[in-house]
């Protein structure tokens, strides 16, 4: 499972270590404005979005690992592509190319599918552990590359690193074992009208969304509005990240340990509101907290989002439900990308940052009022038999079952 975590963490560190300076940089290539700037920043979700789904049903009848190196393959190709654009139209297609390898929900099948059910919740968040370190560690490495080698030379690095993860895919990750589903596969509304997955879609959808809002913003304010120089953005990055690494085991610990996950969601949606709000309040001491808050927010629910979406959608209709929940954040990452350049292209930052704090309240306070996510009593089987199934079938309290290696793994309401 490592190598999977590595491969997903090598993806997203692809898409961060180039976002502290994009929005500079893309601003000097010819046709730039703000809004296409923002479109820029956004675009490599937005084939995310229209390719996620798609990609999971692939891997769900073909090869999982010949649908990997095909998706890391674009992600190279788009890469190289961005490093070599002289134009905005240039690096918006190489965006768009590079998100059109959206493997990330076959990743996370693949993890669902080599772990049990009481392995797989600290798998997940593993991972996300991964991916969170790979946001820290991108955002050292990102301003202090950019700034002294230039962001093209990012690209290139990401493009390396995709065909090393090809390299892992070929040598290092195993093959899936053999799994029957005994409940026909829900449909994309079923799981859209799924009451509990459909908190974790919202969580996801704007802490990703309001990610891309904050990358669109902070390195402007701070190079605009309080004059420092692209190469001085570390200053405010790295206190940030040594606060965010923190966040990392607390809250893996609190949600899976003390299944106290509720009160994760929450703390995280508060504290990246609460960096809205520092934004707006515009000076240079609250403009500085922002960045350390949001940080601490973004790196709270980072290790835990995909697990409970995982523990939460059912065994047949896991592969989509995961791919649904990647789309929905690329949604999130697009749209935040996009509407941040409008309004900054039409001097309405101000206004912008308003709505985006009302938003961020409205979230807080819907995790406020949700319920606790379910929590399930867990049994295997080695014998059973046809009838057995056909009963299970029918009993209220069995949430889903399947059947992995010969052994029946039955999920019960607890």
């Amino acid at each position: 499972m490592i190598y999977l975590s590595l491969l997903m963490a090598i993806r997203f560190f692809g898409l961060f270590i180039v976002m502290p300076l994009l929005a500079l940089y893309a601003m000097n290539l010819q046709n730039a404005n703000a809004f296409n700037v923002g479109i820029a920043l956004g675009a490599y979700a937005l084939s995310q979005v229209f390719l996620q789904i798609p990609f999971g049903k692939a891997a769900d009848k073909f090869d999982k690992k010949k649908i990997l190196i095909f998706g890391l393959s674009l992600l190279a190709l788009g890469s190289l592509v961005c490093a070599f654009s002289t134009n905005i139209y240039m690096l918006i297609f190489g965006r768009l190319l590079q998100g059109a390898g959206a493997i990330g929900g076959v990743i996370l099948a693949y993890i669902a599918d080599l772990t049990d059910e009481n392995t797989r919740a600290k798998a997940f968040a593993r991972m996300g552990q991964f991916i969170a370190l790979s946001f820290a560690l991108s955002m050292i490495l990102g301003p202090t590359i950019g700034a002294n080698w230039g962001v093209d030379k990012l690209f290139i690095l990401t493009a390396l690193l995709a065909l090393f993860s090809i390299w892992l895919v070929i040598a290092k990750i195993p093959n899936p074992p053999k799994i029957v589903h005994h409940q026909q596969h829900s449909s994309l509304k079923e799981i859209l009208t799924h009451k509990e997955l459909l908190k974790l879609f919202l969580s996801g959808f704007l802490q990703k969304g309001l990610m891309t809002v904050f990358f669109m913003l902070t390195p402007i304010i701070f190079t605009t509005k309080l004059g420092w120089d692209k190469t001085d953005l570390w200053k405010v990055y790295i206190p940030a990240l040594v606060l965010g690494i923190f966040a990392l085991p607390l809250g893996a610990i609190l949600a899976e340990k003390k299944q106290k996950a509720k009160t994760v969601f929450v703390m995280s949606a508060t504290a990246i509101t609460l960096s809205l709000i520092l934004f707006l309040i515009g000076n240079k001491y609250t403009y500085f907290a922002a960045v350390i808050v949001f940080f601490f927010g973004f790196n709270l629910l980072e290790p835990v989002l995909q697990s409970f979406v995982s523990k939460i959608a059912r065994a047949h209709e896991k592969a989509t439900a995961l791919s649904t929940s990647n789309t929905i954040q690329y949604i999130g990452i697009f749209l935040g990308g996009a509407s941040a350049g409008y309004f900054v292209h039409h001097n309405m930052l101000s206004l912008f940052l308003i709505i985006s704090v009302i938003i961020g309240l409205i979230w807080t306070f819907l995790l406020i009022k949700m319920k606790p996510v379910s929590r399930f009593k867990i049994v295997e089987y080695e014998n059973f038999d046809k009838d057995f199934i056909e009963e299970l079938k029918t009993e209220k309290n069995v949430y889903d079952f399947y059947e992995k290696d010969g052994v029946l793994i039955v999920r019960y309401i607890d």
